[in-house]
């Protein structure tokens, strides 16, 4: 076997106990999953593609990349995109789309948000009932540190969360999946993947704390499978609001 497929052997095996455990994926499911051409959205892409051969659970899938106007720097070309996608003979649909000037201009946030827009519309206009995104542990890790020093809680992104009363559900396949994995997925399959710059901002916040886990799973190789773990095995009682007798801001 093939280094390549010895790797997505893996990591299929991986997926598959994020989905079960999670209870991501049911019979009947009709998936759309955000392509934004990075690694991480294409590599999530080929695995829930191979894996409809031998999971339990029928599903449909289908790709939607969102084209926006604004000129990003290393942004996939659209028919790059188109032409993995045929050769692949992945169901598809590119939706162009024009980001408008919001209160505080533009941002990766702002832009993120519309793109976000785009994918909730287009899944409830073609009775999708989940949309897959192609966030990894990395993402998760670094999006509880970003709202315990900026917002002042502790939470992160959920591998399965509910919208909109339940009518639509984004699961999130790569949870358990280390960034470097897709990484290495990526150059093993030589898939288009671009990293884009975002030319409205310099160092993201998101990016400072990415170097941060990066050099602590450096010098610990399961810092990364602990910080998941501990998120989901929360002792309360040592946390200083199971004590608190009246809230006082100090």
């Amino acid at each position: 076997m093939k280094q390549k497929d010895t790797f997505e052997y893996y990591l299929l095996k991986k997926v598959g106990k994020t989905i079960k455990k999670y209870g991501m994926i049911e019979d009947g499911d009709r998936i759309l999953v955000g392509v934004s051409g990075g690694k991480d959205s294409l590599t999530l892409l080929k695995v829930l593609n191979d894996r409809k051969g031998f999971y339990p659970n029928r599903y449909e899938y289908c790709a939607l990349h969102v084209a926006s106007d604004l000129p990003c720097e290393g942004v996939i070309d659209p028919a790059v995109l188109e032409k993995h996608f045929i050769e692949n003979s992945y169901p598809y649909r590119i939706v162009s789309t024009t980001i408008p000037q919001g209160e505080r201009g533009l941002s990766a946030y702002w832009c993120a948000r519309n793109r976000r827009r785009v994918l909730f519309d287009t899944a409830n206009r073609l009775g999708y009932n989940k949309i897959a995104l192609g966030h990894h542990r990395n993402d998760v890790i670094e999006t509880f540190f970003l709202n315990m020093f900026y917002h002042a809680e502790l939470s992160t992104m959920l591998p399965v969360q509910e919208l909109f009363e339940g009518k639509l559900t984004i699961i999130r396949p790569l949870y358990n999946i280390p960034e470097s994995d897709t990484r290495r997925f990526a150059r093993l399959y030589a898939l288009p993947a671009v990293s884009c710059k975002c030319p409205y901002e310099k160092e993201t916040k998101r990016e400072m704390f990415k170097r941060m886990v990066d050099e602590i799973e450096r010098h610990n190789r399961r810092a990364g499978v602990n910080a998941l773990r501990a998120l989901e095995n929360v002792a309360e009682r040592y946390l200083p609001g199971s004590v608190v007798k009246e809230k006082i801001d100090i």
